[in-house]
């Protein structure tokens, strides 16, 4: 697997969908909206063959500071070969694939509001595929 780049743009308000947003509700019961950018599919998604190895994906919250990744959590049947760390600050999680088999996995980046208080999940998926 490369190293893979993913941006993740905030909004404090909800999307009509047109737009490309995803709604989420937060732990005040509010509504925020976000919207990847990059990876391998152009929305944060991540599709890697088996012979790829292990890499990163490099999540960053964009633009408002107020914004920051206090956790990252793994589902599906790869979630065992994801583990995750902070980049160089608290804005930045380095996601490793290990890619030792193939399968379905979901990273959900849990963003935290400063200035709200509160916290919302954002979650697209990784693939490992087998080899064409």
């Amino acid at each position: 697997m490369p190293n893979v780049n993913v941006g993740l743009d905030i909004r404090n308000s909800p999307s009509s969908g047109k737009d490309g947003y995803t709604n989420t509700t937060s732990s005040a019961n509010t509504i925020y909206s976000y919207k990847y950018s990059g990876g391998s599919d152009g929305l944060g998604g991540v599709d890697v063959s088996k012979s790829g190895g292990s890499g990163t994906i490099t999540v960053q919250v964009g633009g408002d500071p107020r914004y920051t990744i206090p956790d990252v959590t793994f589902n599906g049947d790869i979630k065992s070969q994801l583990s995750w760390a902070h980049g160089k600050n608290n804005t930045i999680a380095i996601i490793t694939d290990t890619d030792t088999s193939t399968g379905n996995g979901y990273y959900s980046v849990l963003v935290n509001d400063g200035t709200a208080n509160c916290t919302f999940p954002c979650d697209p998926p990784i693939r490992n595929s087998p080899d064409k």
